[in-house]
């Protein structure tokens, strides 16, 4: 029995020795337990992606919604024709107005779900002014920016626009606004459209004023002699004339050499146009005289404009009208900054006048008025005063 208690203490002792022997490689098996955080980390890796994808997708609907929302605000739209229109005009792609063109055309086909484009062309691509408008006439251009004196051969009430100091105060649009918003110039509108044109928006280019090579002017007694540069339109010249000044009809693209050879004394013109034609290298004076409170309409051919579906015209109405004031700011925007620009330049000189001095610019040029009132009455200059009040 002893020797049998021996034997199972003997095979007890080597089981356990055996035991412990076996268990002893378990201990690298330690590396398991690290697969959990990587697992882990993968996993909320993954997570975020999903949650960033998520909250891209997100933001993707609420700007689609947003511009749905944006275009849905200039009316309902289910037309579906496809129309491109072609809006040409004269000027550089900087000016103001050709970047509020820009403006329209984005929002237009946006509301018409691309389906109403245009194509607009700068730099008379198209052709010149006149060949523009003739084009707009007969339908194979739709649209164009040009100047209210070019409008005088389609239309007669428009010459009032051509009066200078037609706008009391230049210093803010508030005056200009109650004349352009109200129905004074409804007459304007109306002959234009017997003409073959829609005037959709009297947008704005800045106040003209005077330049000059050499005379410092402040009264119109100095402008005695001056050999003026202006647009061929009959009250443009004849308010030069009774300054005492003498006016040179000539074409814009002729300024430049003219005022650089001395054939000409000076010129009138916008800020945008003095600094963007260089005529401030060769002019020693702006004299801010902003005779004329520069409108630019924005005019559509009739036969284009009514042959679009409704719906589409209502869109282009809408923001042909919320266009207004956002290219006028620009328009007042842009003279402050070319104004800065010529006098960084040194060249030029700007002259302030006073209120008084402006007035006696303005009492020089009744002899302008007279003849207007001669020829169509004082019932539009009155209302426009009035309205000013």
């Amino acid at each position: 029995m002893r020797n049998m208690k021996k034997a199972l203490a003997s095979f007890a002792a080597g089981a356990l020795v055996l035991s412990m022997a076996a268990c002893a490689p378990q201990a690298p098996a330690a590396p398991a337990t690290s697969a959990a955080p990587a697992e882990t980390t993968a996993a909320a890796t993954e997570a975020a992606k999903a949650e960033e994808t998520k909250a891209a997708e997100t933001e993707a609907a609420a700007e689609t919604e947003a511009a749905k929302a944006e275009a849905g605000k200039y009316g309902e739209v289910t037309s579906t024709d496809k129309i491109t229109w072609k809006i040409a005009h004269n000027s550089a792609e900087e000016v103001v107005f050709h970047q509020e063109l820009l403006k329209v055309a984005e929002r237009l086909s946006e509301a018409t779900n691309g389906n109403f484009t245009w194509e607009i062309y700068p730099n008379s691509q198209l052709g010149s002014n006149t060949e523009v408008l003739e084009g707009m006439t007969f339908g194979t251009i739709d649209g164009t920016v040009p100047n209210v004196a070019q409008l005088s051969a389609y239309s007669t009430a428009v010459d009032v626009l051509q009066l200078p100091y037609l706008i009391s105060d230049p210093s803010n649009f508030d005056g200009a606004y109650k004349v352009f918003s109200s129905d004074i110039l409804q007459p304007i509108y109306d002959e234009l459209k017997e003409s073959g044109f829609i005037w959709a928006a009297g947008w704005f280019q800045g106040n003209r004023h005077l330049t000059t090579s050499k005379t410092e002017v402040h009264k119109p007694e100095d402008m005695k002699g001056l050999k003026i540069r202006t647009m061929e339109n009959e009250y443009h010249m004849a308010h030069f004339n009774a300054l005492g000044a003498n006016a040179i009809p000539m074409a814009f693209s002729e300024v430049f050499t003219a005022l650089q050879q001395g054939a000409i004394d000076g010129q009138e013109n916008p800020y945008l146009n003095i600094y963007t034609q260089g005529m401030h290298e060769v002019q020693g004076y702006v004299i801010e005289t902003a005779h004329i409170f520069d409108v630019i309409p924005l005019l559509f051919s009739r036969q284009s404009y009514e042959a679009l579906p409704d719906d589409y015209r209502a869109v282009l109405d809408a923001i042909c009208d919320e266009s207004l004031m956002e290219e006028w700011e620009a328009g007042k925007e842009a003279e402050v900054k070319y104004k800065q620009l010529i006098i960084d330049n040194g060249h030029c000189k700007p002259i302030e006048l006073s209120v008084e001095e402006r007035q006696a610019f303005r009492d020089a040029a009744q002899p302008v008025y007279d003849t207007y009132i001669a020829a169509h009455g004082s019932e539009m200059i009155d209302a426009i005063a009035e309205a000013q009040k």
